[in-house]
């Protein structure tokens, strides 16, 4: 009886299923691609081209051609559906993200997206997402499969396909002639325009992101730095250890930082310490794919790019030529290839459940070993702690419940539950836990002041956008990143006898904390504190060479 049932239904599924022509399944997915998965790019359309109407219609005329040309030319007959449905479902995926935080999805986003891990991934996928995907994304899909497509044969349907292709694209060429130089002048003056046409843009960012990693496979890495040497090598030089940690921090945002001016206390305890803070600060990237291998690169922001980093030793291969030894803890999605000929150890896949939930950990779990290590030094070390930080959404499991100091603050990933004041709220609370990490890295690399001589450097890879202009989280193309995106914090704090050993002169850095500085400082100054010659030192991006005794600041 049930199985009559089914069939009975499937019979009555199939004589209602609607008949479409190949082309006209095409068009009406072209019409749904542009006008309702383009929320974006027509805000930003009517913005840049206000007041010029005529303009404004040649665009949705030319772009309608132009989609029309590219969905009837899959049309094929077991192409058709596929091609159809993987074009919505990556629309509507990416309409959510530009439409909802203001994202640009390019090259970088999408390394971004696939060198991130699954926690991290998962505070993306809220409700709201998995329902806007089921409506928007499923829903037509299983439309377009439900639709029992009409081809022509083969030859007829090349042709009229032609017919559809050809004037398509005429038109679209025609419309853009038409207004030319508005187009052309609005796209120069607005760059991310054009990058949030979907699924084009997103698509072209994917297809050449999977060329590129092709064509990584191919990168033979060369060395750089092998002449590299610590000026005053023990045991000879009868001095003490030197002891570098470096702290890589993940989305802190220099507006949001007291020490540079921030009406709120968020670094209450740093304040404190005998630091120095550099206000003006920029980073080399807007996402940890591109900063963090970036800021340990011998190239500058300008020179930078993936294949070169993946082609070209970085610091800590240099400091490891000098005999220095050098180690990497992390605690967010990785080390980007950085410490890939390194001691590593990967604390976020750690299960401590002292500071560990759903596949994360509190950057605590950073500090508590930090003792143990200090105690086992004999001799010049640098070691690296990669932080989880402030990355968001997920702002609130960033911090432990004492840090919940600025509320009420935001307990959700999915910003539509929260106020804007909630979500400052809670991404003040994690710069203040961050500051309350940092302080304890200082307080334990003082209380080893008797054998040996340290510093701490922070970096943050990257800022955050907390709803300024439309904008959340970060990752914009650097042309046109927001400051709350590139500005970051940079904190650095010297033992006295650090100082002393190799002539540091505080005063005089402190003289120079206010000038422009950027993550291509950190391979050159860290290579002056621990007093690494080798020729690709360059002492014009070492925040120390001109603070040094005898040196004229």
């Amino acid at each position: 009886m049930h199985a009559r049932k089914e069939a009975g239904l499937s019979k009555t599924l199939l004589k209602f299923r609607p008949r479409l022509r190949s082309e006209w399944l095409s068009i009406l997915t072209a019409v749904y691609l542009l006008f309702f998965m383009n929320g974006t790019f027509w805000g930003k359309s009517f913005h840049y081209l206000q007041g010029q109407g005529f303009a404004l219609v040649a665009l949705a005329v030319g772009l309608l051609a132009a989609f029309v040309a590219l969905t009837v030319t899959v049309s094929a007959k077991y192409l058709i559906k596929p091609a159809l449905i993987l074009m919505v479902i990556t629309s509507v995926a990416s309409a959510w993200f530009m439409d909802r935080f203001g994202v640009i999805i390019d090259t970088e986003m999408i390394r971004n997206a696939a060198e991130t891990n699954a926690a991290e991934a998962g505070h993306l996928m809220t409700g709201a997402f998995v329902l806007h995907i089921g409506l928007f994304g499923i829903l037509p899909s299983l439309l377009i499969a439900w639709v029992e497509v009409v081809h022509r044969p083969i030859l007829k349907k090349l042709m009229v396909n032609l017919m559809i292709i050809a004037p398509s694209l005429l038109i679209f060429a025609g419309a853009g002639l038409s207004n030319s130089g508005t187009f052309i002048f609005s796209t120069r003056e607005h760059r991310d325009w054009i990058r949030t046409l979907n699924p084009i843009f997103p698509v072209g960012s994917a297809t050449s992101f999977l060329i590129g990693r092709s064509r990584e496979q191919a990168i033979v890495l060369q060395p750089i730095g092998t002449d590299a040497m610590v000026a005053d090598a023990l045991p000879a030089a009868g001095r003490r250890p030197r002891v570098t940690i470096i702290v890589v921090g993940e989305t802190a945002r220099a507006q949001n930082f007291q020490l540079g001016g921030y009406e709120r206390p968020t670094n209450p305890q740093l304040s404190k310490r005998d630091i120095t803070y550099f206000s003006d600060t920029s980073s080399c990237g807007t996402a940890t794919a591109v900063s963090v291998p970036c800021m340990f690169s011998v190239y500058g922001r300008r020179d930078y790019s993936h294949a070169k980093a993946l082609a070209t030793e970085d610091l800590m291969d240099v400091l490891t030529h000098a005999g220095i030894k050098t180690e990497w803890w992390d605690n967010n999605t990785g080390d980007k290839h950085v410490a890939d000929r390194i001691q590593k150890t990967d604390f976020f896949k750690s299960n401590d459940p002292r500071f560990c939930h759903g596949g994360e950990c509190l950057d605590q779990i950073l500090v508590d070993g930090l003792d143990a290590w200090l105690d086992k030094v004999d001799g010049d070390a640098v070691l690296v702690l990669h932080q989880l930080g402030n990355h968001g959404p997920a702002y609130y499991l960033r911090y432990p419940e004492e840090f919940r100091k600025f509320v009420p603050d935001c307990r959700s990933a999915d910003f539509d539950a929260c106020t804007p004041e909630t979500i400052r709220n809670a991404y003040d609370n994690a710069l203040l836990y961050t500051d309350h990490i940092l302080s304890e890295v200082i307080d334990k690399l003082s209380a080893h002041a008797k054998t040996l001589d340290t510093a701490m450097i922070y970096m943050s890879d990257h800022g955050e956008s907390l709803g300024e202009n439309g904008l959340y989280l970060h990752g914009a193309p650097y042309m046109f990143a927001p400051t709350e995106q590139t500005h970051v914090p940079f904190v650095l704090w010297t033992s006295p006898d650090l100082r002393q050993s190799t002539g540091i002169d505080k005063p005089c850095l402190t003289s120079k904390a206010a000038s422009p500085h950027s993550h291509d400082n950190l391979f050159h100054s860290v290579l002056g504190l621990m007093q690494v010659k080798t020729t690709v030192y360059d002492p014009a991006l070492d925040i120390f060479a001109a603070c040094r005794s005898g040196v004229s600041s």
